[in-house]
Parts: C-alpha cells; structure tokens; sequence
C-alpha cells in the first residue's frame, strides 16, 4: 500500500525561491514539449531529445514517465481538446534515487547557473515528519517524490510503500454519509445483528456553509472576486479538517468493535442527488462526501480495514428491519414502517449498508472467515 506524507518546508531564501520558480518554468515547457511530440508519434522519447532544457537530465526522465501516463488516460477518455493542457504551476518530481531526506533535511538536484546542482532544503519539524522518520527506519521503501508551490508555500510530498495488514476480525462497519448527519456508522456482526453505532451530526457543517454562502454573495456582489477566492479556501480548510477529525474516530470505533470490512456508498452521482441544494452547495458537498470516504478508506487500509463501495440503490428507501423498499416511509430523519421499524432515517441507512455486504457476499461464502 502506497502513502503520501505532504511536508511543508521552511521558507527558502529568496535565492533559492528563484531558482525554484525558474526550475518549475522550466518543468512546463518540458512537459508541454513531452506532450505535444507524443501527439506526434514520437514514443521513445530520453532526456537526449530534450537538451535545450534547462533541467537535470534525471528530472525530465521523470517528466517523461509521468507525462506518459497522463498522455495515455488522455487519449482513452475519448478527448474534445487536441491533447493535454498544463497549469504554469507544475510539480518538480523525482524517483526515489534522486533525492534524500536526512532528518528535517531534503536534498535535491536542480539546474542552476547552466549545470545541476545539489541544493539543501529544510522542512518543518512537524508530527508528519516524525512519522515519515519512523517509516525509513522501520525499512519502509521511499517511494517517488515532488516538490510544489501553493498558496505562497513549499511543499515536498513523499510516497512510501507500506505493507498490507489484514485483519481477521469479521464484523462490518456500515456508513451512511449525508447532510443532516455527516456520517452514521452501524456495526454488525455476520448474523446481522447490530452491536454498535455512531453519529455525527451536520448541524455545524450547515451552519458554517450558510455563513460562508452568504459572504460569497455578499463580496460577489461587491465584485470582490480575490475575497472569494480566500473564503472558498477557507471553507474547503475547514471542512477537509472535520473530514479528518471524523474519519479518525470512525476507525478508531472500527478498530475497537473488531471491524475487518467497511461498507459505503458509492456516491459518484451525488451531485445529481442532493436536488435540494443550489449548484454551489452540491458541488462543495459532492467534493466533501468524496473526501470524508477518501480519509476513511486510507485511514482505514492503515489500520488493515478493507473498504468497499455499493450501489446505493434503495439504501435510504429498504426497511433494514424486514427489507420492504417504500419510499414513503422515510419523512425527514424519520423512518417509520408498517413492520414496527421506527429508527432515525440514517441509521436505517447504514443498517441497510452493513447488511449488503453480509446477505449478498458473506452469505455466499465469499466474505471474511474468521
């Protein structure tokens, strides 16, 4: 399993700061060249095809392998544009053998003064960092690696490989992710009995997205455009560190109830779902439902949790009690039916979720053993 540690580093010299700037000006035009003589024919491309760029040879090979593979997913996605575009913001990448970490020390090469050189940067001393250290010492493969420029910051992201575990505990975690409550958990043992559950509700979330809405609107029409564009940062930040507070104490509760499985909906077509929300709120929750499950699964494969996706089909409409789907039944957070089920709505939900996976593959063998 690959992970990547994001570290922000120390702010260089204004020296350095140029050097970097003009390495990644230079990464652009090579990538766009790399491109273009793609969309030509040219496959067998080397760092020798490209020796009026001013670059260390090892990063445009790495360009070149990176390059590839988006030029390849760009030609089977059945383009309209005539080949791939470049932001002038573009990460700096390496293979594991070209750049070191010693401490809270990175070394890279970059070109400067016509040759390549070998430069010295410092990161912040961060609890990521310390993990990271851990992993090296524990003998855990550096992976490739990129340097990048955002919001006025530096940033060197690290991939490591870890080893899978797996656990062998075989209850199942089922969440039901919303707007009301962000995030329900119903876990289940293998008779589909509940022993366990959690919510998290969404009352701050609307409250927080309400507040920001309404300073958009409010600087939208004062034309104060940059503001936005700082709010929307702003609100994303917020929302990405509830995701990660969330995510942790769902798997926290996985970890402690012996969960081996977790089950989610695969919620791709949020967008066109959450009908009650204008454009600008379906496309921040569709991002934020999307991120939330994206913690979840990483957090859990840490921890040996696998995670798998379902079709959400009738999830929110089944009665998880007697399995009859009447739409009818759910009014709100309420769902009430005939059968003597009345629960709240979202619970209902990530029942039904859990119980997916136990009816349609534990029960044909398929599942986890203990």
């Amino acid at each position: 399993m690959k992970i990547t540690y994001v570290l922000e580093l120390l702010k260089p010299t204004k020296r350095k700061q140029n050097i970097l700037f003009n390495n990644i000006s230079e990464v652009v035009e090579n990538r766009r060249d790399i491109a273009t003589r793609l969309k030509d024919g040219e496959t067998k491309l080397t760092s020798a095809h490209f020796k009026g760029s001013n670059l260390p040879s090892i990063v445009i090979n790495q360009n070149i392998r990176e390059v590839k593979a988006l030029y390849n997913n760009f030609k089977k996605s059945n383009p309209q544009k005539e080949n791939i575009e470049f932001k002038p913001n573009q990460p700096i990448c390496y293979n594991n053998q070209n750049y070191k970490i010693d401490g809270h020390i990175i070394s890279i090469p970059l070109f400067y003064n016509g040759k390549c050189q070998r430069f010295a940067l410092p990161i912040k001393q961060t609890d990521r960092l310390e993990k990271l250290i851990k992993h090296m010492e524990n003998g855990c493969k550096l992976g490739k690696a990129s340097l990048f420029y955002k919001n006025n910051l530096w940033y060197f992201a690290v991939t490591i490989d870890l080893e899978d575990k797996k656990r062998k505990y075989t209850n199942v975690m089922g969440i039901d992710i919303g707007l009301r409550q962000l995030a329900v958990a119903s876990i289940m043992n293998l008779e589909g009995e509940e022993i366990n559950r959690q919510f998290y509700n969404g009352n701050e979330a609307g409250f927080k997205r309400k507040k920001y809405r309404s300073l958009r609107r409010k600087l939208g029409m004062a034309k104060k455009l940059k503001k936005i564009k700082s709010i929307n940062n702003k609100e994303q930040r917020w929302i990405r560190d509830l995701n990660h507070k969330i995510s942790r104490q769902l798997v926290n509760l996985a970890v402690q109830e012996n969960v081996g499985i977790i089950v989610m909906e695969n919620l791709k077509n949020i967008r066109e779902t959450a009908r009650s929300f204008n454009r600008a709120d379906r496309n921040i929750n569709s991002w934020a439902f999307y991120d939330l499950q994206q913690f979840i699964e990483y957090k859990a494969n840490l921890a040996g949790i696998e995670v798998i996706y379902i079709n959400p089909k009738y999830t929110s409409q089944r009665c998880s009690k007697c399995g009859k789907v009447e739409k009818s039944n759910r009014i709100g957070n309420l769902y009430s039916c005939a059968c003597g089920n009345h629960i709240h709505a979202d619970l209902n939900g990530s029942r039904n979720i859990a119980k997916n996976y136990i009816e349609n593959i534990c029960l044909d063998g398929n599942g986890l053993s203990a």
